[in-house]
């Protein structure tokens, strides 16, 4: 119960709290600015409460109460709150469902859920700079954390099929969960890395049409609305600028909690052959974000967000147990010796 009124208050501070940067009507329609217009999988459902009678009294119903809603609210925006309570949910459940499922020693599991929250108010809320919010940033988090579960857990691949056609509707970052699908084909039935595993055709199959479905798609969405006004250009100049200015750096660093680095630093205490063998894929995200995204623009990253809650928990067990037993070897020795100089005496 504590974990879904936390839940519900991160949706209403992001939600409220946050610039919504999109029109509602121009996105509804097909008019709204390019990239955003091609992230068109909700733009129907928008469409549908604008238009549905007990929507709009209800966002009538709750405008009157001018303390909590100074500017109104709109039907699109009550469909939008519930929607994102329901996909935090689903992601909080994968991250911890993989720390179950991952962990050697089950010491800290009811941590996980408050830590991956703790992490979405900070990608998605703490901000100093570029304080927006899009319709499509917690779907997009629901889809990917399930795509990871799908992949960690070796589900039909016709699953994680239907489930990459449908998210690549919702956002462009569906492409990075190849990355974590084809990194998951290295690891043989006994937990061991098999980088030659990757060369198979069963691979190929399933990654290539995906590619190529990602594609075309997105060819055929930005011809569709080759129209309209477009913010759609590459950001690497503008990424590397913001590296002069030291007042980014803060928000910069702030990406996943401040933990990649320590994450990468002590990879070794993470046992579970599949989880390490994603951390890989936090440079491949990099990439692609320091030419495609803005980094200051944290929420990027939220769809890394359930992996990182898991594996930050488990190499906290992993490290505290480490210097624990070495703690007590090292007393033990202490007092082994002391019982030796105590007979020579």
């Amino acid at each position: 119960m504590v974990y879904l009124f936390a839940t519900v208050q991160f949706a209403g501070t992001y939600y409220f709290l946050e610039s919504n940067y999109l029109d509602y009507n121009r996105f509804e329609h097909g008019y709204e600015r390019l990239p955003f217009q091609t992230r068109l999988l909700l733009a129907p459902l928008f469409r549908w409460a604008d238009d549905n009678d007990f929507m709009v009294r209800y966002a009538a119903h709750l405008s009157v109460n001018t303390y909590f809603f100074p500017n109104g609210i709109a039907p699109q925006d009550i469909l939008a709150f519930y929607l994102n309570i329901v996909c935090v949910l689903i992601a909080g459940w994968v991250a911890v469902r993989l720390y179950a499922a991952a962990t050697r020693r089950n010491l800290l599991g009811e941590f996980v859920y408050p830590l991956f929250l703790g992490l979405c108010f900070m990608g998605y809320v703490l901000h100093t700079a570029q304080n927006y919010r899009f319709v499509y940033d917690l779907p997009s988090l629901a889809f990917f954390s399930v795509g990871l579960y799908l992949i960690y857990f070796r589900k039909p691949v016709l699953w994680f099929i239907a489930l990459f056609a449908v998210a690549t509707l919702n956002r462009e970052t569906s492409l990075l969960l190849l990355p974590f699908f084809i990194l998951s084909q290295a690891i043989d039935s006994n937990g061991k890395v098999e980088w030659k595993r990757l060369y198979n055709v069963r691979v190929a199959g399933v990654v290539l049409p995906l590619m190529l479905y990602w594609v075309i798609w997105h060819g055929m969405i930005f011809h569709l609305f080759a129209a309209n006004p477009s913010e759609y250009y590459s950001r690497f100049l503008a990424n590397l600028s913001t590296f002069k200015a030291l007042r980014f750096y803060p928000q910069m660093f702030s990406i996943l909690g401040y933990l990649p680095v320590f994450l990468w630093l002590n990879r070794g205490s993470l046992r579970d052959p599949q989880l390490r063998i994603w951390l890989w894929v936090l440079p491949i995200w990099l990439g692609f974000m320091m030419v495609w995204g803005i980094l200051v623009e944290t929420r990027i990253f939220g769809e890394l967000i359930p992996y990182t809650a898991c594996i930050s928990v488990i190499m906290l067990e992993e490290v505290v147990a480490q210097r624990i037993g070495q703690g007590e070897a090292d007393l033990l020795s202490s007092a082994e010796e002391r019982e030796d100089s105590m007979v020579a005496a």
